[in-house]
């Protein structure tokens, strides 16, 4: 029995894949950027800064793909986005534990969190496509 992950056919209800990618590539970025110089010193930000500069070069990877079409760097991004997602969320936790549950400094984090969830939802749909498209008798 072969545990499926969901795809979806389009970005956001009413965008192409393709689209879709280009532009959660272009949130991503200026998330990351954010996310990367917003921390400050110590080893709980240095965590924080691993996390979203990994982020970032995926996200860069994610935007020439979807411009480009090429399948390997959408793989990349979907590895450094787990990378990321796994970063972000030791940060959260380790952030949480050390200011008492500072859930107002946090948000932003979440919200990026979440974002990159569906990015890598849409971009996995989107590399399925673009597999299906490059060999037609292709069905996983």
């Amino acid at each position: 029995m072969k545990c499926r992950v969901p795809r979806l056919k389009s970005c956001c209800c009413c965008v192409n894949l393709r689209a879709g990618c280009f532009f959660l590539a272009l949130l991503e970025i200026a998330a990351s950027v954010l996310g990367f110089f917003v921390a400050e010193e110590g080893r709980l930000f240095l965590i924080g800064r691993l996390g979203y500069l990994f982020h970032f070069i995926g996200s860069i990877f994610l935007l020439m793909s979807s411009m480009l079409q090429i399948e390997v760097l959408t793989i990349i991004y979907l590895g450094t986005n787990i990378f990321h997602l796994i970063f972000s969320t030791a940060f959260v936790i380790e952030y949480a534990l050390h200011c008492k549950f500072c859930a107002l400094e946090t948000t932003p984090v979440y919200i990026t969190l979440i974002v990159s969830l569906y990015s890598w939802l849409v971009a996995f749909s989107y590399l399925r496509r673009l597999q299906w498209q490059n060999d037609p008798e292709y069905d996983d």
